[in-house]
């Protein structure tokens, strides 16, 4: 860029020689003259020299008259106003009275042709005396389409920081030098900072703990290797954690994160809920497992592997369920089929273990999905022989008393009708007492034989 404006710079300074060269010596050298005109007119840079008080033109090149679309005889009849936007007017007049006599680059100003199409030129400009009159001689370059492309690059630039500040996830661009070119919304509220305090700032200088953990090594190894990386970490200071992902590009690497915090912190939640539930699960020696549609197990407490090894001599990682004998696990199957068709329900069985009875309670619940759908089941089983033998001893503590109460209401009150009426007899003055005796005797046994009855069937309650 810089090349192009000295050589077009040169090209101006030459044809103005060469032009004022004509201008001074058109009496005395007149073919020479001609030469001169040539060469200006045939510079294919527009040129053109106006006076400078009344802005009126006073010579142009045959460049300026292709790119403003008026004739010679028309351009001398124009000021240089008239190749001006109105409403740039007042201040190219404040402009032209700052200017200096030498050369001057004027910028990139806005210039309107005879059809009344606007477009960027930039303006090289010099005092000059021409035909005796202060005047200013100007070179322009047409760069009508770079500044065209470039507002489409910052209208594009414009929009697509538009829509990065617009998403709800950080981003944020570093340079070659490790300093942040770009910033978004939502990376300043989850970096605590603001943009302008960090454009332009060197990242591991502004945020001087970012080194630790892995943020400075997968950094550099994006920029340097040029590859794309993905990882997760803390940034500690501020408690936050993000799902990073970086990008290399052409001059430096994007950074685009996703604030994770909470998503952490509930699976910090889940893990210590789920260790606790392990703990819980893994200290009772009831069995507790999961299978699913296919009756494959999924989990189980250590007491239910534990069993597994006990009748299979295998491992969890091992075992399956063809390890079983299919007999001994018909019942498991049919109500696992129970439990997936919705039911929750409990059964108990019975069965012989090294000759004794062992009662278990075997409890399926179905566990459903998102959508309410049956996806596996819950089994429990419980080694009840205990409460079982004692409930046995409730029923036959029940049966003996019940037992006792019938003795009471009818064997004890016939001995005991027996003995008050024969005790009645024995008051009565006439009465056979040598008779009676004997009979209240017997009447007394068997009330005695009733009692030791009683007690036998009271201590076998104890």
């Amino acid at each position: 860029m810089y090349v192009a404006g000295a050589a077009l710079a040169l090209i101006f300074i030459i044809g103005l020689v060469l032009y004022f060269r004509l201008s001074k010596q058109r009496e005395s050298q007149e073919n020479s003259a001609e030469d001169y005109k040539r060469l200006f007119d045939g510079i294919p840079t527009p040129m053109y020299i106006y006076d400078d008080q009344s802005f009126r033109f006073l010579a142009v090149n045959d460049a300026a008259v292709e790119q403003y679309g008026y004739t010679r005889e028309e351009f001398m009849q124009l000021k240089l106003t008239d190749i001006r936007p109105p409403e740039e007017i007042p201040a190219l007049i404040k402009f032209h009275l700052a200017l200096p006599e030498g050369h001057v680059n004027a910028g990139r100003l806005l210039h309107i042709n005879k059809a009344g199409q606007r477009f960027y030129v930039s303006v090289y400009t010099h005092h000059t005396v021409f035909e005796g009159k202060d005047a200013r001689q100007v070179l322009i370059v047409n760069i009508d389409e770079k500044m065209r492309a470039e507002q489409i690059v910052s209208e594009k630039s414009a929009e697509l920081e538009k829509i990065l500040d617009s998403i709800t996830d950080g981003f944020y661009a570093l340079n070659s030098r490790w300093e942040v070119t770009f910033i978004n919304k939502a990376a300043e509220q989850a970096l605590s900072c603001t943009r302008e305090e960090v454009t332009g700032k060197n990242l591991w200088d502004f945020f001087p703990r970012s080194r630790e953990g892995r943020f400075y090594a997968e950094y550099e190894r994006a920029m340097k290797e040029r590859v794309s990386v993905h990882f997760e970490e803390l940034y500690a200071p501020l408690g936050v954690w993000g799902s990073m992902n970086v990008y290399p590009t052409k001059d430096g690497i994007a950074v685009y994160f996703v604030d994770i915090t909470e998503q952490k912190k509930i699976q910090e939640k889940i893990y210590n809920d789920g260790q606790n539930l392990r703990a819980i699960i893994n200290n009772t020696r009831d069995l507790i497992w999961s299978v699913d549609r296919q009756s494959q197990i999924i989990t189980g407490n250590q007491a239910f592997w534990d069993r597994v090894k006990e009748l299979t001599g295998k491992n969890e990682d091992e075992v399956t369920n063809a390890d079983f004998g299919q007999e001994k696990i018909k019942v498991f199957f049919e109500s696992y089929e129970r439990a997936f068709r919705g039911e929750a329900f409990s059964i108990v069985r019975q069965r012989g273990i090294d000759g004794k009875q062992v009662y278990e309670e075997l409890s399926f619940n179905p566990i459903r999905d998102l959508h309410d759908e049956v996806s596996g089941v819950n089994c429990f089983l419980r080694d009840i022989t205990e409460s079982q033998e004692h409930l046995h001893k409730i029923e036959d503590q029940n049966k003996r008393l019940r037992e006792i109460a019938w003795i009471q209401s009818h064997r004890v009150r016939a001995p005991v009708a027996s003995i008050l009426g024969l005790a009645q007899l024995c008051s009565l003055e006439d009465s056979p007492n040598a008779e009676i005796i004997p009979m209240l005797k017997k009447a007394a046994e068997e009330l005695d034989q009733v009692i030791l009855d009683i007690t036998t069937l009271t201590d076998n309650l104890i």
